[in-house]
């Protein structure tokens, strides 16, 4: 049984051309427009003109992921281990020990945070055994509720607020994996129907990264081709009347923004440093890019030409 760090040492040493799933040997499947679990969406979406949207990270503070990881680690951890098969529970203890000193790479920016992320979903397929799977979706639901784990940026709300009060439709396209994502958006349309009106929500769609849990069949949607893919099926049905606006986070973002339609605002939220740095080098003509900077109290537009990045 291979185990997490060999498998990320692995993954390197092949120059970074498999996925770390794909070393568990995960199969990848990336036809949006006929898999079950996207045709479905996609039928159910009406044509319209969209704004579209990252979520961790970008819309707000929290990662699905890591907070589902939580829920599942705890959940093994007040297992009796007495009666579990020990080497099964062994190779957990030994994965999530390495696990935990990625995460603390990641969040000192010592490592990728799709790094991390990754390696969380590999350790989920892999593991998942351990624990019910009904039982660690229903702590899921009775946590993100309980918790009510919407704590957007005020940037992004503003800009759903906006979307949603003109009838317009607000699409997000995530990473997160699927049986995650989809719990969080009902949670999200029930925060709007509370802080807005109920026919806003029916306004907010979205689609996580399929995982086929039994089959082990992921359909990613975290890489840029993935995405683009994804919007691609979308133009090819006619989904997309227009792109009126964009929210991302990552220096990949970019190309998502060539889909927007001529002069409409894409909006760099918290962005990595990459994006600073090659603002100029992707860019697409008939864009207005913006940089937003939220921050505690802090909430501004910075003009790149004056930004000066400092290392410490």
């Amino acid at each position: 049984m291979i185990d997490l760090e060999h498998a990320l040492k692995k993954q390197k040493n092949s120059n970074w051309t498999l996925d770390i799933l794909e070393i568990l040997w995960i199969s990848f499947d990336n036809d949006f427009e006929n898999h079950g679990y996207y045709s479905q969406k996609i039928k159910n979406l009406p044509k319209w003109e969209y704004f579209l949207s990252d979520l961790d990270g970008t819309f707000f503070r929290w990662v699905l992921q890591k907070e589902a990881f939580s829920i599942f680690s705890k959940m093994i951890r007040k297992l009796d281990a007495t009666k579990m098969d020990i080497d099964s529970y062994y190779h957990f203890l030994q994965d999530y020990k390495f696990f935990s000193t990625l995460e603390k790479k990641a969040y000192n920016k010592e490592i990728g945070y799709t790094e991390y992320l990754n390696a969380w979903i590999y350790l989920l397929l892999k593991h998942r055994e351990l624990i019910p799977w009904a039982d660690y979706i229903a702590e899921i639901k009775r946590t993100f509720s309980w918790r009510r784990k919407v704590n957007p940026y005020r940037f992004s709300l503003s800009k759903m607020k906006e979307v949603l009060m003109s009838w317009k439709k607000f699409m997000f396209i995530s990473g997160a994996p699927s049986f995650i994502f989809d719990i969080y958006m009902n949670t999200l349309r029930e925060y709007i129907s509370e802080k807005l009106w109920e026919e806003y929500s029916k306004n907010i769609y979205g689609c996580g990264s399929y995982i086929n849990i039994d089959t082990k069949i992921v359909t990613p949607m975290w890489w840029k081709e993935h995405k683009m893919s994804f919007i691609e099926a979308l133009k090819t049905k006619g989904i997309y009347e227009s792109i009126i606006w964009g929210m991302w986070d990552t220096r990949s973002d970019f190309w998502i923004s060539y889909h927007l339609d001529k002069n409409w605002p894409f909006y760099f939220v918290n962005p990595e440093r990459k994006v600073v740095e090659e603002f100029d080098i992707h860019k697409k003509q008939n864009i207005d890019y913006k940089i937003i900077i939220e921050r505690k109290d802090l909430l501004c537009t910075i003009d790149k030409e004056n930004i000066n990045i400092i290392d410490y």
